[in-house]
């Protein structure tokens, strides 16, 4: 595997900085306006299942709002796999993948209890299998991607 350029991993692992801090900034949002900012998704959602089916008693708005949080929860890791892949990735680590993992699983924890001083949240054991469900998912992804390169690239 070639080293990338030293500029080039630097923007790996500050890319892999930033999210952890967007993950931290959005998890230090009071339950009361978390719950409005998905609320106001979850009503774009509604609208858009009204317009396509004529009927916004298709879905339960509680279960749509479910979704897009437990979705919100799985993506927001799944992105912070990739990048902390591939910050490692191009530092030369032996096991990137599992590596990452380790330290979505450890930050998804770690987050969970910084929620637990926020006003209107608390920890769930839930959220953090939910966060490395995203992280798995991503791995999964990424092992998948990186065979059918390889696959590719000796036929």
């Amino acid at each position: 595997m070639k080293k990338e350029r030293v500029p080039g991993r630097c923007v790996a692992w500050a890319l892999c900085v930033l999210w952890m801090a967007f993950i931290y900034m959005m998890s230090a949002t009071p339950g009361d306006v978390s719950a409005a900012e998905s609320g106001l998704l979850t009503t774009v959602v509604l609208r858009v299942f009204s317009f396509v089916f004529g009927s916004e008693s298709i879905v339960d708005a509680g279960k749509v709002e479910f979704f897009i949080r437990k979705a919100a929860h799985m993506t927001e890791y799944a992105i912070l796999f990739i990048l902390w892949h591939r910050a490692l990735r191009l530092s030369g680590a032996r096991h990137p993948a599992l590596c990452a993992f380790a330290v979505c699983v450890l930050y998804a924890a770690a987050d969970e209890f910084h929620q637990s001083f926020t006003p209107g949240r608390g920890p769930s054991l839930t959220d953090v299998a939910i966060d490395s469900a995203g992280a798995g998912l991503a791995l999964l992804g990424t092992r998948l991607f990186h065979k059918a390169v390889s696959q590719t690239a000796s036929t």
